[in-house]
């Protein structure tokens, strides 16, 4: 039975079969609801608007349309709609710039099921979301403090890099611990530092946040 509360969903996609099973998956779960589909970007923001959306999964193309060109379209005409990115592209230089173009979510269509679910639930609760295969994407190494943005009105040591680079990699303190040869209660500390800093709400949104202000990098 579907509800007004639902969370409404509109699937942006050229693939037949991708959007046959995102439907599935979105039509097992209570409390979500497919409002439409389309394949090409002009039909797609004018049935947004009717549809009244509440969540926009983009897909790899709509019609050769590129996923940077749909989302400047989205944002441009549509800026309060939540966006959730669901590609095939690794490119760690791609997905920060969607990021910092007001994309909400970003996950490869590897990722499984469970994670698309969380994925909106995330978004729809204002915050971001990472899958897990792209957090475990190869980043490059750190930059040092020399090179971070000068504009950037965040201050860190080279110690709080240093942990914010682990933390990017998924690592608990214990572990952080481990490799930096201090204890879990001190990279406790600096992780609630490094949150206040860049006021983040989960770790998550420390990583996205980092990576906007050039302190580390895919």
């Amino acid at each position: 039975m579907q509800s007004n509360s639902d969370i409404r969903i509109f699937i942006a996609d050229s693939h037949f079969l991708v959007r046959q099973g995102l439907k599935t998956i979105f039509s097992a779960q209570n409390g979500f609801r497919v409002v439409a589909e389309s394949e090409d970007l002009a039909n797609t923001l004018d049935l947004i608007q009717e549809t009244q959306a509440d969540v926009v999964v983009v897909g790899l193309n709509i019609q050769g349309v590129s996923v940077v060109e749909t989302i400047e379209e989205l944002r441009q005409r549509l800026p309060f709609k939540k966006i959730l990115v669901l590609d095939t592209n690794e490119d760690a230089n791609e997905i920060v710039r969607l990021l910092s173009m007001g994309v909400h979510g970003y996950i490869l269509k590897q990722c499984d099921h469970k994670e698309i679910i969380d994925a909106v639930n995330t978004i729809m609760q204002g915050k971001n979301f990472f899958c897990s295969n792209v957090l475990k994407l190869n980043k490059t190494p750190i930059k040092s403090l020399s090179q971070v943005d000068s504009e950037s009105t965040i201050r860190l040591s080279g110690r709080e890099i240093e942990i914010l680079e682990l933390i990017s990699q998924g690592l608990t303190n214990n572990e952080i611990a481990d490799k930096t040869f201090i204890s879990a209660h001190t990279v406790a500390s600096h992780r609630k530092s490094l949150m206040k800093k860049f006021s983040a709400r989960n770790n998550v949104d420390l990583v996205i946040s980092a990576i906007k202000e050039n302190f580390i990098a895919f």
